[in-house]
């Protein structure tokens, strides 16, 4: 792969452009299937968030004084176009979920003495950014999956003695929603007190990650529901959270095949495989990130080392961990962030000089042997 990313940053075509993104350089692979690649300049911000990518178009936010400003910047023709702002940002979902070419996210926002959550849907092909839905739950940081063309989130409110009241809510894509509950306690065939965590999908089944406690008991489990939310397995996976002492503090879960990775609040992942009798941990780092692909036709997942130029690839079919280093042309520059939109890749990247006031962005291909050493 190395030998085959050099070719394909060699043969990049310099040019300047004129927007609000500085375009650097466009590269053209000599693959058969003139896949291009591109890299584009931006000035330095931490008040910037690449959100998602569609097919060659980026995602991505700025917090400013009085509102947050979404843009779409298109690789392919150098455009940087806005598609919506929100007044009295507070926070933004988890996750985001791609439908056909419309992402879906949560924002909650400042209203009066609350805090609202407000269901986004961003349209890439007419370019805008409409409010579908609203709620006042105390869920916060709203994780989105999608399954069935609905969208699925984990909502959540207070109850009078304190604790939480976790459900799911499925909402269409024209904001019509229904409430999901499911007793947990007769898969666990325990009276203990069941809470959701977070959730993940791959459009076939929802994974849900749960907890049990009873008094000074806590138990976490993995369950797999189907389409008509029946619980069709479940694995006790409470000696993870001992063993590497994660707390109900969740950062990130996702699940594949027979895969999960659970990120803690703390930036520490922990990728395991497992089956109805045993849970094998693959790899637990620090600062390591899952790259999420709302259109992955791969046989892979991919995670990378935030402050590094390493990007991990595990086979879903073997479990084998392969890493590769994407230090590109500078190894002054590390990976700050990495989205994925089919067999391409976003890597996102900072300069580790202060005197450097560049950040920069590529796209890129990924292939099967693309991250071959």
């Amino acid at each position: 792969m190395k030998k085959n990313l050099i070719v394909l940053l060699v043969c990049m075509i310099f040019f300047t452009g004129c927007s609000s993104l500085c375009i650097t350089s466009n590269a053209m692979s000599s693959d058969e299937s003139i896949v291009q690649a591109y890299t584009v300049s931006l000035e330095k911000s931490n008040l910037r968030t690449y959100i998602d990518v569609y097919e060659s178009q980026l995602l991505y936010m700025e917090i400013g004084r009085t509102a947050v400003e979404f843009f779409i910047y298109n690789f392919q023709t150098g455009e940087n176009q806005s598609v919506g702002h929100v007044s009295d940002f507070a926070l933004k979902g988890r996750s985001n979920v791609m439908i056909d070419d419309i992402l879906y996210f949560y924002i909650s926002t400042y209203s009066d003495n609350d805090m609202k959550n407000v269901l986004h849907a961003v349209d890439f092909s007419e370019m805008k950014m409409t409010p579908i839905s609203e709620n006042l739950y105390l869920q916060k940081l709203i994780p989105v999956v999608e399954m069935n063309n609905q969208i699925i989130a984990l909502q959540g409110n207070a109850l009078s003695d304190g604790s939480m009241d976790t459900f799911l809510e499925t909402i269409t894509k024209d904001g019509d929603f229904k409430q999901i509950r499911m007793d947990s306690s007769k898969v666990y065939s325990t009276s203990a007190e069941c809470n959701i965590i977070y959730i993940d999908s791959d459009n076939e089944y929802l994974y849900v990650l749960e907890r049990a406690k009873n008094n000074s008991d806590t138990q976490y489990f993995l369950n797999k529901y189907d389409l008509d939310f029946i619980c069709v397995g479940t694995i006790d996976i409470t000696s993870i959270f001992r063993d590497y002492e994660i707390t109900d503090n969740i950062g990130g879960f996702y699940a594949f095949n027979n895969y999960f990775c659970i990120t803690d609040y703390s930036g520490v992942s922990i990728i395991c495989k497992y089956t109805d009798k045993e849970i094998e941990m693959l790899l637990c780092e620090a600062n390591l990130e899952y790259i999420p692909n709302s259109n992955n036709k791969t046989g892979y997942e991919l995670f990378y080392l935030r402050n590094t130029n390493n990007i991990y690839r595990l086979n879903k079919q073997t479990g084998a961990l392969e890493i590769q280093n994407y230090s590109m042309e500078n190894e002054q520059f590390v990976i700050r962030c990495v989205l994925s939109y089919d067999n391409m890749l976003m890597i996102s990247k900072y300069s580790l000089s202060e005197t450097d006031t560049k950040d920069k962005l590529y796209l890129v291909p990924f292939t099967d042997n693309s991250l071959s050493n």
